[in-house]
């Protein structure tokens, strides 16, 4: 799985760039669930199903799923983010381990497709309408 994130280089995994990027928040959990191990954490375990589906999903060339240790949507786990260049940037929240992989991934699906990257909220999964945290403008002029 290539991982986009420079801080990853210092423990030996490969850096790719990609024109779309699913960032997942490893570090959610909400409070009262466990801190360690930390591969048992929510956001560690929806970053796991994801990478497992990853294999199967049928768009997802020119994508990659990156962990990223905090999103600081910690009130709100677990916690992605959507980027890519020229397009808007999505932030959504309240994602459950086996349960929202398939929202997210049809989600990431139209972003891919959409022009500059918006995603009106009656075109979105159920899980990612309500789960929304913020939309950020693109750098480059629409």
């Amino acid at each position: 799985m290539p991982y986009a994130r420079d801080a990853h280089r210092e423990h030996g995994e490969p850096v790719v760039t990609a024109p779309h990027h699913l960032f997942v928040c490893t570090s959610c959990r909400a409070s009262g669930d466990v801190k360690e191990p930390r591969d048992g954490r929510p956001g560690a375990r929806f970053f796991a199903n994801l990478t497992a589906r990853y294999a199967s999903w049928a768009r997802r060339e020119g994508f990659v799923i990156a962990p990223y240790e905090c999103l600081s949507v910690c009130s709100r786990s677990c916690g992605v983010a959507l980027r890519a260049p020229g397009k808007f940037t999505y932030v959504f929240g309240d994602l459950k381990p086996g349960e929202t992989e398939g929202a997210l991934i049809e989600c990431a699906t139209l972003y891919r497709h959409a022009k500059v990257g918006f995603l009106p909220r009656d075109e979105r999964p159920l899980p990612l309408r309500a789960g929304i945290l913020a939309r950020i403008p693109p750098l480059e002029p629409l």
